[in-house]
């Protein structure tokens, strides 16, 4: 498969500050054509070459006729702390990270084409497998999870920390599993809850407690006895509000409003949000003493990008799931641009794709790149190595929004804002400068479909083309 492109010499090819990863430990694993051929590992003898290409005695053995004879080499750079690929003259060429290079260092995360042949280069290895019922992932997710599922039999409470589509709620889903209890997962979005009503949701409470409760309510707690409490975003309680969640995890007892006796409760606490709690408590918008006694054991969900190796097989995984028996074929085109994309969106940006795709191209018996919107892994487009350096979404920086007089902010506002933002209503509300708690109230008793924005398909000025 010529790719028409002008070969030029690179003698790295990366994308901002990486945290540089010995040889020893990285992988070139295969993606595409062939995900099952044995993985490259990407250290050996200083002195030493491996040969990659079509011809039997090659160090790397790989089939097809877009594989020249002798395609690359992988030989220790210059520095000899790195290993470099190099293009022997192939037909077809060398590309990494979306770029012909007649050389290149490689680095954790690259993308390397070779011919017909995708790889990833990913410092950890391991069969991606279905972790739990419904979580699917390779060694990096499996890594982060792995002091979840030791401590999940045991009464410690868990922190979640991971940027918006990572899976909290998943993997939440998974911690309930694993440690056994016959109680109900419940999960509470606690930036969702109305500041006023935020306590009686959560704790309970009587009927004629207060104006309009015209019949008692077990609340969040009560509701998830025996079993797990996911308290999602737990960052947008009202520190009043969090003061009580500190007593009742203490305490092990709810007081609902409206009832003269506390009532004992048994449920398994897990808090999750997109932000530190550490960098929350520093802020002044948690309390301290509260994260004290919620830090049991703290699991950073690693967003997409930082496990390119899990896009294609999660890809696949979601088309077989949306159409049983006839899943297209897929060029490898489709597939370097899924693995060369940053996700900001992470899994569920992976799983919308799926979805719209199946609708306007399920027909189709071979899926080609140019079915993907523009934005996904287009390869001149800046790749984000950590979450600071994320795409931004549009609209006028929050410093700016927040430097002149507040203007009062009504709904359609707040409405064009989600739009924009896709229906994430921190960042709408960033962008307004208001708090996300305020944005909710604004939409109470309002027809504003969430859902809808979230599965809207951005057009390419809100995806920050």
């Amino acid at each position: 498969m010529a790719s028409g492109v002008g070969s030029t010499t690179v003698a790295t090819v990366g994308t901002g500050t990486r945290s540089v990863v010995s040889p020893s430990d990285l992988t070139l694993s295969w993606m595409f054509p062939q995900p099952s051929h044995p993985p490259v590992g990407l250290h050996w003898a200083e002195a030493a070459e491996r040969v990659i290409g079509r011809e039997e005695d090659c160090s790397i053995h790989l089939t097809g006729n877009d594989v020249s004879r002798r395609h690359a080499v992988l030989r220790r750079d210059d520095t000899g702390l790195g290993v470099e690929v190099v293009d022997l003259g192939s037909r077809n060429g060398v590309q990494v990270n979306g770029q012909r290079v007649s050389a290149a260092t490689l680095r954790q995360g690259d993308v390397v084409r070779l011919g017909g042949w995708l790889g990833v280069v990913t410092d950890a290895t391991g069969a991606w497998t279905e972790i739990a019922p419904g979580l699917f992932g390779g060694a990096t997710l499996q890594s982060a999870l792995a002091p979840l599922r030791c401590a999940a039999s045991s009464d410690l409470p868990i922190i979640l920390e991971g940027e918006t589509g990572t899976g909290k709620e998943v993997v939440t889903r998974a911690v309930h599993t694993w440690s056994g209890r016959s109680g109900p997962l419940v999960a509470v979005n606690c930036a969702a809850l109305p500041e006023a009503l935020a306590e009686g949701e959560l704790f309970g409470y009587r009927r004629g407690a207060f104006t309009g409760a015209d019949k008692s309510s077990p609340g969040f707690f009560r509701s998830a006895e025996g079993g797990t409490l996911l308290l999602d975003e737990v960052t947008d309680l009202p520190l009043a509000l969090q003061a009580k969640l500190l007593r009742v995890l203490e305490e092990h007892e709810v007081q609902p409003l409206g009832e003269p006796r506390p009532i004992p409760i048994d449920v398994r606490v897990v808090v999750a949000g997109q932000q530190s709690l550490t960098e929350a408590a520093r802020q002044g918008r948690f309390r301290p003493d509260l994260l004290a006694r919620l830090d049991g054991v703290t699991a950073h969900l690693p967003p997409l990008r930082s496990r390119r190796e899990d896009v294609p097989p999660l890809f696949s995984h979601f088309l077989g799931a949306l159409a049983p028996g006839r899943a297209p074929a897929i060029e490898i085109d489709f597939v370097e641009r899924l693995c060369l994309h940053d996700w900001p969106f992470n899994v569920r940006e992976l799983l919308l794709l799926a979805r719209r795709l199946m609708v306007l191209h399920g027909g189709e018996s071979t899926w080609r790149a140019s079915y993907l919107p523009e934005r996904i892994g287009d390869p001149s487009a800046p790749r984000a190595v950590d979450a600071a350096m994320a795409r931004p979404l549009p609209g006028p920086p929050v410093s700016a929004v927040k430097a002149g007089p507040m203007e009062p902010v009504e709904l359609p506002a707040l409405v064009a804002a989600l739009r924009a933002s896709v229906g994430n209503v921190a960042r709408a509300a960033a962008m307004l400068g208001i708090t996300r708690q305020r944005a909710y109230r604004l939409m109470e008793g309002k027809a504003v479909d969430l859902e809808a924005l979230r599965n809207r398909e951005p057009g390419p000025k809100e995806a920050g083309q």
